[in-house]
């Protein structure tokens, strides 16, 4: 999705429609306003960033890393993949060797084993659940003191202005004055110490989140390699069958799936430019949250100026498209950009509204589009400029 800022200056519009400029012996020129097309830089999977490269303004490249996003949930999901792939692939290549007593007692034993992996997830789960009730009440701990510090400290503001009022008309003393003034840098000293604490409660909580999920999905994969041992000892003892054989390929082809979704997955933490440009705006800083499908840059391509101006339906044979017209702004007055039209509206359309009589609104224009050709090092989108049309029909 993209988004175009646009602005049109209708300034000169006005004179053009009033029959005094482009109608009169000297043409004025067209006003419009710089754009650029926007492009948002969207998370794909969320975690907590861990690093914030690009910088707003900078100029980037296609496949540049803008930012970094926590990756090690993900390289766990990428090494579970791995490994139920391997299962499967092993599984498949014992089917087509054929059954024995050895391999017998080896489904038995990882049978067994997924058990104890399943036991084991299950006390990792609770151990997680309960740091995260922890975490909980160390955050509400930690949020009470400070909303506490923030009452002393107003407190002890108020009692300075108060003992800066009493000093003032000589009723205490310097000394009396000194420590109030002491009492209000201890309490903010205090809110500063008890904030610290509330921002590491916060990531000590986050991180037991991300724990107790970890360890959630451990157990669930524990499941699934226990029920796929069992299927598989039970498919050794029955003696493969053609139908085993291609339902464990299946299985291979399945695990390689997922293997390819987790890489995926793992690739997308790395957050990087699409395209060349400039990086406009930065919507995320390092120790945040990223979520899927949050906004965390937004850039323009580099390369892709261009500029609206609406033209009056008599003026229209001055204007085709790839003809090339000249631009100006405050910021060079002696320069002239060169742009050349790549479109014109089919349809004529009311003057805006923000024109200021009655009369002017009703009148039809054309919005011509301009590309700018030359100059991107030096206009900016948000700078109002004027278009100079060559005098004559068609620009000729």
């Amino acid at each position: 999705m993209k988004r175009v800022l646009r602005a049109v200056s209708i300034g000169s519009l006005i004179l053009a429609l009033s029959g005094c400029g482009l109608l009169g012996e000297k043409q004025q020129p067209l006003s419009g306003t710089i754009e650029a097309d926007e492009w948002p830089i969207v998370a794909e999977v969320g975690g907590l960033v861990t690093k914030v490269i690009a910088e707003e303004g900078s100029e980037v490249k296609k496949g540049e890393v803008l930012a970094e996003i926590d990756p090690r949930s993900y390289q766990i999901s990428v090494a579970e993949a791995k490994a139920a792939w391997e299962q499967a692939r092993a599984r498949l290549e014992e089917a087509k060797a054929g059954s024995r007593d050895q391999t017998i007692q080896k489904g038995v034993a990882a049978v067994q084993q997924a058990n104890a992996s399943i036991r084991l997830a299950q006390a990792r789960k609770s151990q997680a659940e309960a740091g995260i009730a922890r975490a909980q009440e160390q955050l509400a701990q930690a949020e009470s003191q400070r909303a506490g510090a923030e009452e002393t400290l107003r407190y002890q503001q108020k009692r300075l202005q108060e003992a800066t009022a009493l000093y003032e008309k000589g009723a205490i003393s310097q000394k009396d004055l000194d420590t109030q003034k002491e009492a209000v840098s201890q309490a903010t000293t205090q809110l500063n110490q008890w904030t610290a604490q509330v921002a590491q409660a916060k990531a000590a909580y986050r991180s037991a989140q991300e724990d107790a999920a970890a360890a959630a999905a451990q157990v669930g994969t524990a499941k699934a390699q226990q029920q796929g041992a069992q299927a598989e000892l039970d498919l050794v003892r029955a003696g493969s069958t053609d139908y085993a054989i291609r339902a464990l390929l299946a299985a291979e082809e399945q695990a390689q799936a997922r293997l390819d979704q987790a890489m995926l997955q793992l690739e997308k933490t790395r957050i990087v430019a699409a395209e060349d440009g400039v990086l406009l705006r930065s919507s995320i800083e390092q120790g945040e949250v990223a979520k899927p499908g949050a906004t965390l840059f937004t850039m323009m391509k580099a390369d892709q100026l261009k500029l609206v101006v609406y033209i009056p339906e008599a003026q229209l044979n001055r204007v085709q498209k790839r003809q090339e017209v000249g631009i100006k702004v405050d910021a060079y007055p002696d320069e002239t950009f060169t742009g050349t039209i790549s479109r014109i509206a089919d349809k004529a359309e009311f003057t805006p509204r923000n024109v200021q009589t009655q009369d002017e609104r009703t009148k039809l224009v054309f919005a011509v589009t301009i590309d700018v050709a030359k100059g991107q090092d030096k206009l900016k989108p948000g700078m109002p400029a004027d278009v100079l049309l060559p005098d004559g029909e068609g620009g000729r």
